[in-house]
């Protein structure tokens, strides 16, 4: 898994550097957090056309899951893009977050109290 991530992770950042350099955007901090929330807000559009929830756009089913589907990329590369930014090892982050729950062997670690399994994913 980690070598996918930090791969994705390094080819997302030479592209997103490039784009950058191109277009004399200076990503700063603030840039990275508030680019990672213009694209959420993009999948939210994407979500809302997806169900029918919002006008019609003259798209058929099939170009709005497309849509849906690059705009979860997006927001996933620009994810990746904060943590790399910030220095976060998000294989370690989500190994200790999420996978541990599926290595618990023990039956204690199997029956953990479920506001420890939520406080841990929630």
């Amino acid at each position: 898994m980690s070598a996918d991530i930090e791969g994705i992770s390094a080819d997302v950042e030479g592209v997103s550097g490039g784009y950058a350099e191109k277009f004399g955007i200076e990503r700063t901090d603030a840039w990275f957090m508030l680019k990672l929330q213009e694209e959420v807000g993009e999948l939210t559009q994407a979500f809302i056309d997806l169900k029918g929830m919002g006008r019609d756009r003259g798209r058929t089913a099939q170009e709005n899951r497309n849509a849906f589907a690059q705009e979860c990329a997006d927001v996933l590369a620009h994810i990746l893009l904060l943590a790399r930014h910030e220095g976060i090892d998000l294989t370690a982050a989500i190994d200790q977050k999420w996978l541990r729950w599926a290595r618990a062997t023990t039956a204690d670690e199997a029956t953990a109290p479920a506001d420890t399994f939520e406080a841990d994913l929630g």
